[in-house]
């Protein structure tokens, strides 16, 4: 265990980490199992020998369309190697990949690559790793030449030359010109080193001294504690300070042993679970992937226990046994058949019929969940229309798949509009689910915006309206008078049918009739067909026939006495209201509330949170259907927004009448 190293590569989108991955396996003598040129989409396992020691790492995607991704990835590893481009080192979605490290309490160690290129300063990217991050960045290797001129780094330890030569390293001593510099760094890197344990620190300040040894200790505790991120440094492209930061992985990296215990939730509360080999097996399951040959693949990190190749689980989170055969690793896309894994591995089950992502596998004597991490919520709506029939007849297993999948998306059927809403992180995220059922599952579908759920409803009230309901045809008749009362409830108080009857005009047994005629009437309203809501009807009185009356005919009188009262009401239209809270850069709130001014919202109130603003604020559903990707615009990235529903309101004239002219136009 102890020569075990489980690590996610984290980074902002085309910093590189799939190309370091393939440069790993390069330098590890491996055929590498990456795909070239294309972007990394989901969080994909590796697994790979460097100098006696087994790395299982996952490469994740850069973009934060999916966040969900990385953070299932971090929860399944033991540290992160942030891969830092040299060119523009901090974008959002850097920060938001680090964010779901530390959340996840992930140690760190950077990869700065790209500095072959124009503008690529370490110092500056150091300061600005520390400011926009508050990341305390420790060089552990320095670069040898600037720019298009980098050739190789310093390994500040050892200070010693490292010059790459295709899949090979020389080794060089220090040119007496970079001494200076190099001993300065490396002074620098002890002082940190010796700050993390009083012993070490006792003797730098008597001897000025430490043993690399006792520097690698020193650091160690350092990544562990989480207050030090060793920088490596270099560039991909060129193979340069590749092999360094392979040997840094193995140096200050942790292990399973190293991170200690994980906290999860036993039937006596919290627990603590030891990656010990010998303990019951207990398993986190942090990805699943419908392989249209392979089936259902389960992707988990065995935190404790020893696997065999098959066996039996136990799911707490359904009460059940799963059994496995075929115990597996991936390397990417293909799978590798093993015979044993231990605390560490990232291991594959095929064909598990029950377990879910997020779930936990465990020994039949454990009765614990690894508590999995608060996933993003979706911030993006829309409509999913099947373009045949035959599409519509394979689109709801085949979205059952995909929810499977991904944890991030939610998909419902509304009622009302008889639409499928699908919603994920935004637009990449959606656009990408709607190509997976077209690749995978030969599902054609298109997306467009979601109707809005307009409502109707009534401003005064009609006293006195009445409807004979008469039909007579040969044989039995039909015949049913109602007199109703109707008028406006307040805002959110739904519908309230009152019963006010005297004497025999009407037998009893036909109120219920009359009730189910007025809600059948309050399904579509008079101006566009949306529902009625907030009105109440008292039902006070009527005339019957002893033959011809009839449920169905008090039904009927019932459905047009309302219609006809509404039409007496003023009838308007009501709009959903949203409830947003947005969390913007101090910098950007001036745009964000002028921006929800426009949407004729109304801000409620701000308050100050670190280094931005929470604002809380009331829009119209209708204004915000692209909120998401116009408030990614707005601060480059940085804001986020919860929203749900608050209330309804009614629509200002003139959008009205534009609401109501379309709604009539989709009728005709």
């Amino acid at each position: 265990m102890k020569e075990i190293r489980t690590f996610t590569l984290l980074g902002q989108s085309f910093s590189g980490k799939t190309a370091l991955a393939r440069a790993m396996f390069s330098l590890a003598g491996e055929k590498a199992p990456v795909r070239e040129g294309e972007p990394t989409l989901a969080a994909t396992p590796y697994r790979l020998s460097w100098q006696g020691k087994e790395y299982y790492f996952l490469d994740t995607p850069g973009d934060d369309n999916f966040l969900g991704e990385t953070k299932l990835a971090c929860w399944a590893a033991d540290f992160a190697v942030l891969v830092v481009d040299a060119t523009s080192p901090v974008k959002v979605q850097l920060e938001k990949a680090y964010a779901a490290a530390q959340e996840a309490g992930l140690p760190t160690l950077v990869f700065v690559n790209k500095l072959d290129q124009e503008k690529s300063q370490l110092e500056d990217i150091l300061c600005e790793l520390q400011e926009r991050l508050g990341l305390c960045a420790v060089p552990v290797a320095y670069p040898l030449g600037e720019e298009a001129q980098l050739r190789g780094i310093i390994d500040l330890l050892k200070l010693r030359v490292y010059i790459p030569e295709g899949t090979r390293v020389r080794v060089e001593g220090l040119p007496e010109d970079l001494r200076a510099l190099a001993e300065g760094l490396r002074k620098n890197m002890i002082e940190f080193a010796a700050e993390e344990e009083d012993e070490l620190l006792e003797k730098y300040l008597e001897e000025e001294h430490l043993e690399p040894e006792e520097i690698m200790r020193g650091l160690r505790k350092g990544v562990l504690s989480g207050k030090l991120a060793p920088v490596c440094v270099g560039s991909v492209a060129r193979m340069v300070g590749v092999a360094r930061l392979l040997d840094a992985i193995a140096e200050l990296g942790p292990s399973p042993a190293d991170r200690g215990p994980r906290i999860a939730e036993g039937p006596e509360g919290a627990a603590e679970v030891w990656p010990d080999p010998q303990a019951p097996p207990a398993v986190l399951i942090y990805k699943t992937l419908i392989d249209p040959y392979a089936g259902r693949l389960s992707f988990g990190r065995v935190v404790s226990g020893t696997l065999s190749r098959e066996g039996v689980l136990f799911n707490p989170h359904r009460d059940l046994s799963e059994k496995y055969a075929h115990l597996s690793v991936a390397q990417g896309e293909k799978l590798s058949e093993i015979s044993r894994a231990g605390p560490g591995a990232l291991v594959v089950f095929p064909k598990l019929s029950e377990t879910r992502t997020g779930e936990t596998l465990t020994g039949e004597g454990l009765r614990i969940k690894l508590l999995p991490p608060e996933l993003p919520e979706p911030v993006l709506t829309y409509a999913l229309h099947p373009e045949t029939r035959t599409d519509e007849d394979k689109i709801g297993p085949a979205l059952s798949k995909l929810l499977e999948e991904d944890p991030t998306l939610k998909i419902r059927r509304d009622e009302e509009t008889r639409e499928i809403l699908i919603s994920g992180l935004g637009q990449i995220h959606l656009e990408r689910s709607v190509e997976k059922l077209r690749e995978r599952y030969g599902v054609k579908a298109r997306m467009d915006l979601p109707h809005i759920p307009y409502r109707e409803t009534i401003r005064k009230p009609a006293q006195g309206v009445i409807y004979r309901h008469k039909k007579q045809t040969g044989g039995r008749g039909q015949f049913a008078e109602v007199h109703f009362h109707v008028f406006p409830l307040p805002r959110g108080q739904g519908f309230e049918f009152l019963e006010t009857l005297t004497g025999m005009n009407v037998p009893r047994n036909f109120v219920p009739a009359v009730e189910k005629g007025v809600r059948e009437a309050m399904e579509k309203g008079p101006l566009a067909g949306y529902p009625v809501v907030d009105v109440k009807v008292q039902f006070y009185d009527g005339k019957s026939h002893e033959v011809d009356s009839s449920d169905m005919a008090f039904k009927i009188a019932a459905f047009h006495c309302f219609k006809k009262a509404l039409e007496q009401c003023e009838p308007v239209l009501l709009e959903p209201i949203m409830e947003l809270e947005i969390e913007v850069p101090e910098e950007n709130m001036g745009d964000v509330i002028g921006d929800i001014n426009a949407r004729r919202g109304r801000v409620l109130g701000m308050e100050a949170r670190d280094r931005t603003q929470l604002i809380r604020a009331q829009a119209p559903l209708s204004e915000l259907l692209r909120y998401a990707l116009d408030l990614n615009s707005i601060t480059g990235g940085r804001g986020t927004f919860r929203m749900r529903f608050s209330h309804y309101e009614e629509v200002p004239p003139p959008i009205a009448q534009r609401v109501i002219e379309a709604a009539r136009a989709d009728q005709g």
